[in-house]
């Protein structure tokens, strides 16, 4: 998504001069569907300790940042030809792609982490063709597991892969890798980056929490051990 920064032109407010990655960014954090605390880190299900949190969830339940998100989402997707069906990833990306879907007047589907272990053992759920071009849709990227899951889930069905866009991203090196060496064009509406600029304009971090966050992006498996050493 291009975002066009107008910070030298005259007269606006600061609000104005936001691009709608940075409104994001702020909506996230005013929300707490981004939390950080460096002091008492948050543990991921993984067991890494983590100074911040992704609830992504908290999304659903506001209603003008729920609609500043889809609209995200749907204005880089305009932008993409040739798209049949909007998939969401279980569970995160439901409730965001069928939105999306609706706005786009697009069939939408689902995929699972895995197939169902009964009935018609379906991986994906959902009315689709082989064939079909698709956009899948995820909540927020970590280390990409989730994500390939259910690309793999995708391509198992027969269905082509147009790209995978996130609402948030981390940027970690692994998920990069991951994606990259699989060949997966992949977006996101907002990443950390912007989340940490915002969080410091807004007063929420000071740099030295900043610099432990970036810290912890580039070795997260480390980044707690460091940090009490």
């Amino acid at each position: 998504m291009e975002n066009i920064a107008i910070y030298d032109t005259h007269n606006l407010t600061m609000e104005d001069k936001l691009t709608t990655e940075d409104k994001i960014a702020e909506k996230l954090l005013s929300i707490g569907a981004i939390q950080i605390n460096v002091k008492n880190p948050f543990t991921w299900v993984s067991g890494i300790k983590s100074p911040i949190y992704c609830d992504n969830r908290q999304i659903n339940s506001n209603v003008a940042v729920r609609d500043l998100v889809v609209c995200a989402f749907v204005d880089f997707i305009h932008n993409i030809e040739g798209v049949d069906i909007i998939a969401g990833v279980a569970t995160g990306g439901i409730p965001l792609g069928t939105l999306i879907a609706d706005r786009l007047k697009l069939p939408f589907i689902y995929v699972r982490s895995e197939p169902k272990k009964h009935g018609l053992m379906k991986q994906v759920e959902g009315y689709f063709k082989k064939g079909d071009k698709v956009i899948l849709i995820e909540d927020h990227i970590s280390t990409g597991s989730s994500s390939m899951k259910a690309i793999k889930g995708l391509k198992e069905a027969g269905l082509d892969l147009i790209c995978l866009i996130s609402n948030m991203t981390y940027g970690f090196d692994k998920a990069e890798k991951l994606f990259n060496d699989e060949g997966i064009k992949h977006y996101s509406i907002c990443n950390l980056e912007t989340i940490l600029k915002s969080a410091v304009r807004a007063g929420i971090i000071n740099e030295d929490e900043k610099n432990q966050v970036i810290k912890f992006k580039s070795s997260p498996e480390t980044w707690y051990d460091n940090l009490k050493s």
